[in-house]
């Protein structure tokens, strides 16, 4: 983990050393060991340093090459720099330090920025610098584990790792502010990774390179991943293939020079980091899991981690979040940059807090989830692609009427809900699935917004998830969920949230499950087989019976968010009232009042559940005072 910035100016004027500087600073939390800068003619490198490999001056960067006439500055880790460094140690290469960060340099100089980006195994957003070539290569990691951000003005080109740190180079008033960006936030809660919700300044998406000299900039996808399947695997090869990539993803992962440990929710994709680590170790791994004040036993895994804790002699520490997490929301905006509505990035950030008391290093099982069918769409498309091949469309489409009418009544059988479900997977499109009736869905954004507002948005929000998959037609539709997930919620949602709360205290995160050989394996594996059993993640499940205890293979998914619907109700509810019914509403041009004050009296009275749109609203008001009007600070509590 470590902060990035950087400017390009081909004009001949040299850049001021003290803007550089003023960025990097900005990213200190992310690099609080060290801190690195270089400039020549053209441009100017900033980095913030944790110290996780080489821990010595040797590894502070900016580094370069032997020659003076290549420079990086990297935030990551590449897990198979010791392959890489022997085989350029081999070819000649000289290495002034130990760091993982100096291959990149060494391998560009050796075999161009082609076969570099083939031959990385990691997670990485880094910044070639090519003195000959005048060249500036921006890269991004193959899944979007590491963030970074760009904009070109006045003839420059501008990068950090952070959004905030490019909003001093431009304006940020309503007037910038992206309709359609917007729009994404409130479907889904995040804005996702094509999108920024500043115009001008943008995100080098995930698995994307950009190329930048004095004639030209040029953006290309250098890796993506395949779903078709291969029929051709069995359940014996597949168990045996899988359980020898995981082990090798851990072991990578454990490569350090500081101490680690694991975050362990109590499910099979933590738990199986936990077990592998915890095997390949010589001392008690330290394990860290969450728990929610006010939620119910069956709301937590608290039970389940520790059994797997238990049986692996971990050094286990459990945290209970409570309501007075909230007062992180501003600091945790500004370092998002954007509105981010994902409530569990609130004990993200404690827990990633308190294991820094003691790890600087800690392994995840997110990924999991997206490769293994882990999630409830994939398992409902599959089931509804089973009934599309069964029943004629004539039949489903009437049995549809029936449960439509059913799924109504207040004391309908649950089972006539799950159908209605499942046929909606049966008889509607992919996009259908992504108007997400927990946020805020299609019918009411519509009412949310002013109606100038509304006139300026050019694209229903579901346009992003039909570019996604119009060059995947062939796949069947629990394929298409998962690359989805993979290109949008993923990067989108989940690793924004572990990238902002690990590096709000220091702490490098890294996810055994995201290796991309791993995923472009599992990519492979027939929905069918990873669907073991008709089970949710069934052939991890299987997997796991080497490894953990059975109370945690056959425990079902509980999520990591906290009471929020509770909390907004009670603690929280001044908290709704203060910035959303008395403020965010009443900012004309934007909202339709009418609508907010209706959502909260609704929410408030326990007549429904809006605690995901009524969130979405809290942290678009905060991050309004943070980046607009200017009247909350990071550090300012709630």
């Amino acid at each position: 983990m470590c902060g990035i910035c950087g400017i390009v100016n081909f004009s001949g004027k040299r850049i001021d050393r003290d803007i550089v500087l003023n960025m990097r600073e900005k990213l200190a939390h992310r690099g609080p060991d060290d801190a690195g800068f270089y400039s020549d003619k053209y441009i100017g490198l900033g980095h913030r340093r944790l110290s996780i490999i080489d821990l010595s001056d040797k590894g502070r960067q900016p580094l370069s090459n032997e020659n003076k006439n290549i420079w990086v500055v990297s935030n990551g880790e590449i897990y198979n720099y010791v392959e890489l460094r022997n085989e350029l140690l081999a070819a000649g290469h000289r290495f002034s330090s130990c760091s993982d960060a100096e291959v990149l340099v060494h391998a560009y100089e050796e075999w161009g920025i082609e076969k570099l980006l083939k031959c990385l195994s990691g997670m990485y957003a880094f910044a070639i610098w090519d003195t000959h070539l005048k060249t500036m290569w921006l890269v991004r990691d193959r899944l979007g584990v590491k963030p970074l951000f760009y904009m070109q003005k006045n003839g420059m080109l501008f990068f950090a790792s952070e959004l905030h740190v490019l909003y001093e180079f431009t304006d940020i008033t309503p007037e910038t502010i992206d309709h359609e960006a917007l729009d994404y936030f409130f479907a889904f809660g995040y804005v996702p990774p094509d999108h920024c919700l500043i115009k001008g300044i943008k995100k080098l998406q995930p698995g994307h390179a950009l190329r930048h000299t004095q004639n030209d900039t040029r953006c290309w996808r250098y890796w993506n991943v395949d779903f078709r399947p291969s029929h051709k695997l069995s359940l014996p090869t597949v168990l045996e293939d899988l359980s020898n990539l995981l082990q090798v993803s851990v072991h990578q992962r454990l490569r350090s020079d500081v101490p680690l440990g694991c975050f362990l929710s109590g499910g099979i994709d933590s738990g199986l980091v936990t077990a592998l680590a915890a095997r390949i170790i010589t001392e008690p791994l330290h394990t860290f899991t969450v728990g929610f004040q006010g939620s119910n036993p069956s709301e937590n895994e608290l039970a389940l981690a520790q059994l797997v804790a238990s049986r692996y002699g971990t050094r286990h520490m459990e945290l209970i979040v409570k309501p007075q997490s909230k007062n992180l929301l501003p600091r945790i905006l500004w370092h998002c940059g954007e509105p981010f509505a994902d409530v569990s990035i609130l004990p993200t950030c404690q827990i990633c807090s308190e294991a820094r008391r003691s790890i600087k290093v800690a392994l995840t099982g997110d990924g999991g989830d997206e490769s293994f069918c882990g999630y409830y769409n994939v398992y409902s498309a599959h089931l509804g692609s089973i009934m599309k091949q069964i029943f004629p469309d004539i039949f489903r489409h009437e049995l549809q009427i029936l449960t439509n009418a059913l799924s109504k009544l207040s004391n309908v059988l649950v089972i006539a809900r799950r159908l209605n479900t499942l046929l909606n997977y049966a008889n509607k499109p992919v996009s259908f699935h992504y108007n997400l009736a927990d946020w805020w869905y299609a019918e009411l954004r519509s009412k949310l917004y002013d109606q100038k507002w509304l006139n300026r948005i050019d694209s229903n929000a579901m346009h992003i998830i039909t570019d996604i998959i119009k060059n995947i037609n062939e796949l069947q539709e629990a394929e298409k969920h998962l690359y989805i997930d993979l290109q949008l919620r993923l990067p989108g949602d989940y690793l924004t949230k572990i990238d902002v709360a690990s590096n709000l205290v220091a702490l490098e995160v890294r996810s055994p499950f995201l290796d991309h050989k791993l995923v472009e394996y599992t990519a492979k594996i027939p929905v069918s087989i990873k669907l073991l059993n008709l089970r949710q993640k069934g052939l991890l499940r299987t997997l796991a019976q080497r490894y953990l205890p059975i109370e945690v293979v056959k425990g079902r998914k509980t999520g990591f968010s906290p009471p929020m619907g509770r909390w907004l109700r009670d603690e929280w509810a001044p908290l709704i009232r203060e910035l959303v019914g008395e403020s965010l509403a009443n900012r004309p041009g934007i909202f339709n009042r009418t609508i907010i004050h209706h959502i909260i009296d609704e929410h408030l009275s326990g007549k429904k559940n809006h605690a995901h749109r009524l969130w979405a609203l809290v942290c678009f008001e905060v991050w309004w005072r943070l980046f607009i009007d200017h009247s909350l600070k990071p550090g300012d509590e709630l």
